[in-house]
């Protein structure tokens, strides 16, 4: 996981003729907007004393683009799978800044460079500095490292002990698993962790889950295919694990 464009910038579309003409809108926005934006358009409100992430998008399909800063601003927060580190990320106007204790910061300024190809975090243009260390101060007043790196700590042993009970006997999965009854229906049940198929005649799933392991899946994403000692596989033989130890 990244915070580079080609890992994080995801086109939104919306379409909705008979109230919003065609346009193309060159602002940041997230997903998190989503929710504020679909109050808006029922004519709905939120409870102003609960926290709310996120802001209308209604005034840019209206093309009202007059707006605030926070209406150009998107915030990025990552503590899974890739990082040992709180990764965060502030993308504002044309500049991204990326920030993580265990990495060295990084700025860049999109429009004149969007590859990502030049880290201006230590430039020494007195204007870009600036931008930079109003990033870093944001970002210091935001996130309290310590404490969210002591939280995901704190919540990966509780779930190891979890697994471990688990682990024992009968497995149960620690996770809802909606199910319905339907003798009709005939449906085959993968145990990704035991490789054992299991006939469930009266038991189907409502939702589709994954079952390939995320290391697997990983693996089998990167081109050329990769084994665990990064030795190049052939399309569809893609197995063990993703190279997690920089193998």
């Amino acid at each position: 996981m990244s915070w580079f464009e080609g890992s994080a910038r995801v086109p939104l579309l919306i379409s909705y003729p008979k109230l919003f003409s065609p346009k193309s809108i060159p602002y940041n926005v997230s997903t998190l907007d989503l929710l504020p934006t679909l109050v808006d358009l029922v004519g709905g409100s939120f409870d102003q004393r609960l926290p709310l992430d996120g802001v209308s998008l209604v005034p840019y399909l209206k093309s009202q683009l007059t707006l605030d800063p926070h209406h150009d601003t998107v915030f990025g927060e990552y503590a899974g799978e890739g990082t040992i580190a709180p990764l965060m990320m502030i993308r504002r106007g044309p500049w991204k800044f990326v920030t993580c204790p265990a990495d060295p910061p990084q700025l860049f300024n999109l429009k004149i460079d969007p590859k990502e190809l030049h880290n201006l975090a230590l430039s020494r243009d007195p204007s870009v500095a600036k931008v930079f260390e109003d990033f870093v101060n944001e970002a210091s007043s935001r996130w309290n490292f310590q404490a969210i790196h002591d939280e995901v700590l704190r919540s990966q042993r509780t779930r190891r002990l979890c697994w471990d009970a688990l682990s024992k006997g009968r497995y149960e999965s620690w996770d809802y698993q909606p199910k319905v009854h339907d003798a009709k229906k005939k449906y085959t049940i993968s145990n990704t962790r035991t490789s054992v198929r299991e006939p469930a005649d009266s038991i189907g799933y409502r939702y589709i889950r994954s079952s390939v392991p995320l290391d697997e899946l990983e693996l089998r994403a990167r081109y050329p295919p990769v084994d665990d000692m990064g030795r190049e596989l052939p399309r569809g033989r893609a197995k063990d694990n993703a190279g997690a130890y920089n193998e």
